[in-house]
């Protein structure tokens, strides 16, 4: 992820690290490691407006907060598990809502999106809603407009799940389209 001020965060999921880079004229400078509980697995990250990292956990399934001190040294600030997930489950995938008050976590398994609201000044996030995607193996999503896109990878499709203005819990899937094993959504701009 590229971050402002020239920053590169990067996810170890073997080492449970997240990596801040700094490009220099021969490649990247190590600034910084921040740890993620062990066995945690960190996978994406998604930047937000607020000045934080949030960064999904593949093993765990939980979404962490991350935000740099007045020194620019970064911490975990919180964690919130996404509860009624399976043992078996993997989260996949991080997006935001056209406003940045609603983070979605794609989890594999139960084929559900965790639906966390941003609390404070982006610091917390508090889950709202686990939402059946409708799909199976929900390997990506994305938000365009008033819609999740879900990328079902072993359903070989891609749905649309209108999303609730109010609440921003998606509903039930409004259309299928066939795509051969879709693992990355990219919306036209």
């Amino acid at each position: 992820m590229f971050l402002p001020g020239g920053l590169i965060a990067t996810t170890d999921m073997g080492f449970d690290l997240v990596r801040f880079w700094r490009q220099v004229d021969d490649g990247l400078r190590l600034v910084q490691e921040v740890v993620l509980p062990k066995g945690s697995g960190p996978r994406h990250g998604l930047w937000h407006p607020s000045g934080h990292l949030y960064v999904v956990t593949e093993l765990s399934c939980e979404v962490f907060v991350l935000g740099a001190d007045r020194a620019g040294r970064w911490h975990v600030l919180s964690g919130q598990p996404l509860l009624g997930t399976l043992d078996t489950d993997t989260a996949a995938e991080l997006s935001a809502s056209r406003d940045g008050a609603t983070i979605y976590a794609g989890v594999r398994g139960s084929d559900t999106v965790g639906v966390l609201s941003v609390r404070g000044h982006g610091e917390e996030l508090q889950l709202l809603a686990l939402a059946e995607t409708g799909t199976h193996w929900p390997r990506h999503h994305v938000v365009v407009d008033d819609t999740l896109l879900v990328a079902g990878q072993l359903a070989y499709e891609i749905v649309s799940l209108p999303l609730d203005t109010r609440t921003g819990i998606p509903g039930r899937v409004r259309h299928r389209t066939p795509s051969p094993s879709p693992t990355r959504l990219l919306p036209m701009r």
